[in-house]
Formats: structure tokens, sequence, C-alpha cells
């Protein structure tokens, strides 16, 4: 037994730790989630891996959900951000969670990269605590991607960081103690695809942003039980209820239904971007 799993013990057995809803309502690989009506927007709560989605113009290929995205550079979990060239230091994702309140029903976390291994679990009880005293239902937390060559800039994490905190979050969730994180793999199905990154192997680029838009807009239809936003390629029919992308890889034919590096007018250079995609009006390259 790992001291991760030691330490969840030891909080339960102390009354430190709440466990939220009853599992049956959480949504795993092989069941989906009953719908939450009416549905509430989730956040999206990103470091600069995920930037690109603005960067690149690609933010109206998040579909199928009500959404903010709150996406900055040098971003961390819960202790202090890092500082950007420019001097900008990030709020924290768990202080994220106080600006949104209690307006929301998803927290999906795609941050971490800059973030170290040494109070991983420790930081994820204290998010967790946050949203349920914020009334959210789930979270939906992406894995790393660990065969990168990046380095967050004061060094705390890298690629065996990253391994470290995949492994822990899978073993915190299988303690049952936090029922409502839904593991998102994103590191492994973007394992294969070094063309979605930059060299560092995590900041999206190219296709990246727009595989990682149609990622989580099917990992969220797989979870409340919809259709997919969007076939697998142009011109098949639309899979209802969406498969679970994590379960299918990344079988999607990207370029085919996603305007891949045409200037658009969603993109911009930004070091901290919170918005949404058009979603549900149409997207841009349709209008």
């Amino acid at each position: 037994m790992s001291r991760f799993v030691v330490l969840v013990a030891a909080l339960l057995a102390a009354g430190g730790l709440v466990v939220g809803a009853a599992a049956d309502e959480v949504a795993t690989v092989e069941r989906a989630a009953v719908r939450v009506e009416p549905p509430r927007p989730a956040v999206l709560v990103s470091d600069s891996a995920w930037l690109g989605l603005k960067i690149y113009g690609a933010i109206d290929g998040v579909q199928g959900f009500d959404h903010v995205l709150d996406l900055a550079s040098c971003r961390r979990r819960v202790v202090t951000s890092c500082r950007n060239y420019n001097g900008f230091v990030p709020i924290t994702l768990y202080d994220e969670l106080e600006v949104y309140g209690d307006n929301y029903h998803t927290l999906i976390v795609a941050t971490g990269y800059n973030d170290s291994d040494l109070h991983f679990a420790s930081e994820v009880d204290a998010i967790v605590r946050r949203t349920r005293d914020l009334g959210y239902d789930r979270i939906v937390w992406l894995t790393l991607r660990a065969n990168v060559s990046y380095t967050s800039p004061d060094d705390s994490g890298f690629d065996e960081v990253f391994r470290n905190n995949n492994e822990t979050l899978r073993e915190l969730v299988a303690t049952g103690a936090y029922p409502e994180i839904v593991i998102a793999d994103w590191a492994t199905y973007a394992h294969d695809e070094p063309g979605w990154f930059a060299s560092d192997g995590i900041h999206v680029r190219g296709e990246g942003p727009w595989a990682a838009a149609d990622y989580i807009s099917r990992k969220l239809a797989f979870l409340d039980g919809r259709p997919c936003p969007q076939p697998a390629a142009a011109g098949q029919d639309i899979p209802n209820p969406c498969p679970d992308p994590d379960a299918t890889g990344p079988v999607v034919d990207i370029r085919s239904l996603y305007p891949v590096g045409v200037p658009n007018p969603t993109a911009e250079f930004m070091l901290e971007f919170a918005g949404h995609g058009s979603w549900p009006d149409a997207p841009w390259w349709e209008r």
C-alpha cells in the first residue's frame, strides 16, 4: 500500500476527510452518469499546456456543454503560481474556485505541469473539499503527459513528477474517498501523438488544440450520456450515446472536422484567457 493510500485511510479514520455523494451517481469508464438537469456550465482550469486553445483559435471546438475556459500560463493547483517572463503570476486553481463560486456542477482540472509531487494528495483533498462546499457534483481530472521533455520554470515539474502524480491520482480515486472524481486519461489518449504538441511535449499546437477541444467535448458527452458533438470524421453519423474517448483512443479525423491551421477570429496570443467558445451557437467556421 502506498503512502498516499495510507494518508487517505488515516484521514478517514480521524474524521478529517469528508466523503461526497453516493458513488452510484458518478460516471466511470464503464458507466455513464445520470445527466444533471438543468445543465449548468462546467469550468475548465488549465495552465499554459492548454492555453493553445486560445492562441490557435480552437475554443469553438469545445462543444456540447455550457463551459468556461480559464487558461493561464504558469498556473499551479494550490501553492502560489510561478511567474511569467513579464512578471505576471496567475491565481491558482484553488483560488479560481472562489472566483466562480457556486454556479457550476463540473470542474475540469487541466493543470499540474508547474507543480511538484510533494503535496499532491493533500492538494487533491483541498480542491475536492472546496468543490463540495460550492456544490459541484463532478470533477473531471486530466492525467498529465509524462513522455515529455518539459521542465517547469523552477524545476518542480518534470516527466517523473507527472508520472508520480498520475499514479497517485489513480490511487486516491481507488480508495473510494473521492467518488466525484472522474479520471480523463489525456496522457494515454495523446501518448503517441507528438504532432499535437510543441517540442516540450505538453503545449498543444498544430492539430493539438483541436484534438484537446474535441477530446474534452467527447469526454463530457460520454459522462452525460449524450450524443457526441461531432462524428469521428466528416460525413459520418454522430454516435449516440457518445463512446468514451479513453476507450476508443484517438480515432477521430481532426483535420476533416476542424479548420486546423486556418487563420480565424478567435486566435490570439495571451498569457491568460477566461471565456468560452461559441456553443450552442455555430462555430466561427460555419457562420
